[in-house]
């Protein structure tokens, strides 16, 4: 199921590689598939492209720890909690603020 998920996914990005909702969601089928390093290319780039986009963070965040990077994923996610206060996103910022306590 995973596989077949990332290969569609992988094949509407192929075809629109400026969409960022595409890559986005090929990004989204290797972190539902674990495959948190194959992930992490695809949000760090949307990332750097959008910067205000908080869900972006908030997973490249939780891949990082997916990996046993939390010290590289606490600054991700503590500009994901900014982002949550400014665009008054009440629950991803009470879910952020609990994470951030257990790093």
């Amino acid at each position: 199921m995973s596989n077949d998920r990332i290969a569609k996914a992988l094949e509407l990005w192929q075809r629109f590689p400026e969409n960022d909702l595409s890559r986005f969601n090929l990004a989204q089928a290797y972190v539902d598939a674990n495959d948190y390093a194959n992930a992490m290319v695809h949000l760090r780039a949307l990332c750097q492209k959008k910067s205000d986009w908080m869900v972006v963070h908030i997973q490249l965040g939780k891949s990082l720890i997916s990996l046993g990077r939390s010290a590289e994923a606490k600054p991700i996610l503590e500009h994901a909690r900014q982002l949550a206060i400014a665009q008054h996103h009440d629950t991803p910022r009470e879910e952020l603020e609990e994470l951030l306590k257990t790093l």
